[in-house]
Formats: structure tokens, sequence, C-alpha cells
């Protein structure tokens, strides 16, 4: 497992850069774009990811078939190939479909008529942006299936700085949105070059197409197609709907709301992202136990960290928007973040689940449940946002509790028995420290109440580490590898 912890320190030591960045660069565009004009930069960015549906989620099937192992995998030379002729037609057509709905879009949106112009003119530089976007995800599989996360995380992390600071910077100057898509444009173009050239570095060849590797990847990435829809109707269309239902205003103040909320996500995809090469190795080589187990602690990790970090973001949320915005933002906005926040942690909790079984081979499952989830989400936002605005819009998220069928499922198919109990045993600090911590601050927002809880989780989450000596090890391990990558000594 060395390449796998090396794969998670990594992980989180850019995703500590990237939420540094987040919460400068989130706060000076709120600043200097204003609400309402941030609100559209937002409704661009998630009208561009929402658009990456289109790419079949062919990132993940080069990653899974490229991860594998013994005499059924396929040649990479030829995983590489057949992906790149699936996605250059797709980007035809998502970007035909962009050209085509601009204006309506456009249109839709309640601004001036001059930042609706602006709207669609940055909409015909959306739909280029498409191409490279796509076609990034050919590399970028290929290494993540090396377990280069290294490179990958790297590459993110510096695309997306240059994209968000430039567009500030532009914002502030020109306050433009076709400059600061053009300059979108730009970083991904960029950001698709350095791809290839490091996946070359690491035996990234293009092979030959066969009728059987185009099958195989066809077939998963079918599924894997519908559960992509899924992901980006909860993460990036629930935007779109927001700005269309209630103004670009209430857009921009969900979108900075769902990014905190997705940070948990994110930060847990630190930790369980390696489980989708490593699980489909395990699945290959029929080491069943093996994965169960790992899976399990994994799952008890998670829930751990999850108490701790929701539990405090809920209980301290007032004052974190009150120093990171302002005391305005913090007062009408402090309990739709917390909402917001206890959503996404059960989002984070089906994360284990939702790898493994995507390493496993089980898409048709995880894509159905997905999407399942994502339906009823969006139908409750836009119910709900209707009667009850944003603080509507954020509950709706809830819904996707549903995403824990995938921690049931794993348990189904690799243990059998006892699922229930496996389940709030490994899940209940995650789940029953977070729900609590909203509760208690809906009941009261007193300071020395809130101390007291803050010290009682961190207390009892340290006493559940002790107890375990699995994690022991885990924790001293990752820290001696992130002492010696950092300072070149052990502790």
């Amino acid at each position: 497992m060395n390449k796998y912890i090396k794969a998670i320190i990594f992980n989180l030591c850019f995703f500590g850069v990237n939420t540094l960045f987040f919460l400068v660069i989130t706060s000076l565009a709120i600043k200097v774009m204003g609400e309402e004009f941030y609100g559209l930069w937002m409704i661009l960015n998630a009208i561009l990811l929402f658009s990456g549906v289109g790419t079949l989620n062919i990132g993940l099937v080069v990653n899974k078939f490229a991860s594998e192992a013994g005499g059924h995998a396929l040649p990479k030379g030829d995983i590489l190939a057949t992906g790149t002729v699936i996605l250059l037609p797709m980007a035809v057509i998502v970007a035909g479909v962009l050209l085509l709905l601009r204006n309506w879009i456009a249109a839709k949106i309640q601004v001036a008529p001059d930042l609706q112009a602006q709207f669609s003119q940055a909409m015909l530089i959306t739909a280029f942006s498409i191409f490279p976007q796509f076609l990034s995800k050919i590399p970028q599989g290929y290494l993540l299936s090396q377990i280069r996360n290294d490179i990958v995380r790297g590459v993110e992390s510096a695309s997306n700085i240059l994209l968000w600071s430039g567009a500030v910077l532009i914002a502030w100057s020109s306050r433009n949105l076709f400059w600061m898509s053009l300059w979108a444009l730009t970083v991904l173009v960029i950001t698709m070059l350095i791809y290839f050239v490091y996946a070359r570095r690491f035996g990234c060849r293009f092979g030959r197409l066969r009728r059987n590797v185009f099958e195989r990847m066809i077939g998963f990435s079918g599924f894997a197609f519908l559960e992509m829809i899924a992901i980006a109707l909860y993460q990036q269309f629930d935007r779109i709907l927001v700005g269309f239902v209630i103004g670009p205003a209430a857009a921009g103040v969900y979108s900075v709301g769902t990014s905190i909320g997705l940070r948990l996500s994110i930060i847990i995809g630190q930790f369980t992202e390696v489980m989708i090469p490593y699980a489909s190795r395990q699945e290959s080589l029929a080491q069943r136990r093996t994965l169960l187990d790992a899976f399990r602690k994994l799952s008890r990790l998670i829930s751990l960290l999850l108490a701790v970090i929701s539990s405090l973001l809920i209980i301290w949320m007032d004052v974190i928007l009150f120093l990171w915005i302002s005391p305005v933002y913090a007062q009408k906005y402090t309990l739709i973040f917390r909402v917001l926040i206890l959503a996404y942690t059960f989002l984070a909790l089906a994360r284990p689940g939702h790898q493994t079984l995507t390493g496993t081979g089980r898409v048709k499952f995880t894509s159905l449940v997905y999407l399942a989830n994502s339906l009823f989400m969006l139908a409750g936002v836009y119910f709900f946002a209707s009667q009850y605005g944003l603080l509507g819009a954020a509950g709706a998220n809830l819904i996707m509790i549903g995403l824990l069928a995938y921690n049931v499922y794993v348990y189904a198919q690799y243990q059998r028995t006892n699922i229930w109990q496996a389940l709030w045993a490994d899940l209940r600090f995650g789940v029953f420290f977070p729900t609590l911590s909203l509760a208690l601050t809906s009941w009261s927002d007193s300071v020395v109440l809130r101390s007291f809880a803050s010290v009682c989780v961190i207390t009892l989450v340290i006493i559940q580490i002790q107890r375990d000596l699995y994690f022991q090890d885990q924790i001293r391990m990752v820290l001696n590898r992130l002492f010696n990558k950092v300072f070149g000594h052990s502790i």
C-alpha cells in the first residue's frame, strides 16, 4: 500500500494549497465583482463544468482499465487511442449545443441587457473551451492509473490558481465576462498540453483501435456517463437552476456555500480516490477479503475526520463568514451554509463506497443510484427554492443522504451479514456529531455552549483513535512520510 499512501499524502498537500487559495480568492472575488457579477461568473463556470458530462466520464474509464493487472488487462496504448476516438465527436456535439443555446440561456438570466450581451459572448468562448477540457481527461486518467497523483494535483492546482487570479484581475480592470472566458480558454489549453507532456514521460503511447477494447470501454463508459450526468446535475446544474429561479446574486451565494461543502467531499476524496485503482487491482486478483478490510478501515477513518471537520464548520460558521467575507454576509447566510455542510457531509461519507464500487466495475449500480438522487434533489431545489428561497434550495441537498446506499451495497457484496450493524459501526461518528451540531446551533448560539461542544467532539474522536491501533499506525506512517518529504527526516 506504500504507493497508495504516498498518493494520499500528495493529495492532502495540494488540497491544503487549493483550500488556502480558495479562501483568499473567493473573498477577494466577491469584493471585486460584487454579488451579481460574481453570480454570473459562477453560472458561466457551472455551464462549462456541467458540459463535462459529454466526456462520458472517459477519465474514470481510462483510470479503471489502465490500472488493471492480470491476463484480462487491456493494452494501455489501445485504451488511450480508443478514449480519444470516443471523446472528439462528443466535444464537437457539446460545443455545438452550447453555441445554439447561448442566446437563450443569456435571455433566461434576469440581469441588465449589457450583462446579457456579455454573457452571450462569453458563452461563445466557453463552447471552444470544451475541446481542451475534454482532451485533458485522457492523460489525466492515465496518470491517475499510474498513481501519479503528485503530477495531476500539481497541474490542477496551478491551473486553478492561474484561472481565478486572471479572472479577478480582468474583473477589476475591465469587468468583462468575454475577456474572463477567453483567459479561461487559454489556461485550459496550457493545462491540456502539460498533461500530455507528463503522460508521455510516464509511458503514455497511443496504440491501435481494437473492437474488444472499444466494446469494453464503451460498455463501462455508458453507465459512467450516466453517473457523470448525475454528479454534474448535483454539483453544477443546481447552481444554474438557482440562478434561473432566484437570480444571479442568489446563485453566487449558493455557489460559495456549495463550494465550501464540496471541500468536504474533496478532502475525503484525497483518501478515497486511490480506492479506484486499488479496488480494480484487488478485484482482478480475487482478493475480496483484503478489499473489504481496506474499505471498512477507510470508512471508519473518513467518519472520524468528518465528525471533527463538519461539526466545527457547522458550529463556528457564523464566525468564519464574519471574518472571511463580511458581518452582513454572516448574518444573512449562516444557517444556509450550515445546512449545506451537513448535506455534503453525507455525500463525503458515501465516497468510500462509491469509489470502491467504481473500481470493481459496478458502475451500473453507482450511476443509477446517483442519477435518481440527483433528480430528486434538483426537483427539491426547484420546488423549495421557489417557496422558501435560498434556505429551501440548501435544504433540498439533504436528499443526497440516499447515496449511503453505496456503502450498504459494498457490505452486501463482500460481507453479506450484519450489514446495518457494520454501516453504523463504521459511519456513526460522521453522521451523529454533525447532525447534533446543526441541532445545537439552531437551538442556541451561545459561545460557551459551542466551545464546550467543540471540545467534546475533538476529545471523543481522539479517544476513539487511541482505541484503534490501526489508525495510530496509519497516522504515524503518514506523518513520517510527510516529514521525510518536507524536512528530510522522520518525526
